[in-house]
């Protein structure tokens, strides 16, 4: 799945902001992220739970994010999610 624009929160704060980015599963099942970053608020992206929010014509899917990797001097941001809730 691919999509332009999308949000990773923290509650009802957002922690940033992507513009482009794709999910995929793996062969064991594991739903996995790559994102591009427009901005970030680094304090928000390391606490718990965050969750990544796309939205689509009908609403949005909910990934729990389980584990994020993101460097500070980098603009794309990986992560393994959890199944997707609505």
């Amino acid at each position: 799945m691919r999509g332009v624009h999308a949000t990773i929160t923290w509650s009802y704060y957002t922690a940033a902001t992507v513009n482009g980015y794709s999910i995929s599963r793996d062969t064991a099942g594991a739903w996995r992220l790559r994102a591009t970053v427009v901005s970030a608020n680094a304090y928000n992206l390391r606490q718990r739970p965050l969750v990544f929010v796309a939205t689509h014509a009908k609403g949005a899917w909910y990934w729990p994010i389980e584990e994020l990797v993101h460097a500070a001097d980098s603009l794309v941001i990986t992560a393994r999610l959890r199944a997707p809730v609505e």
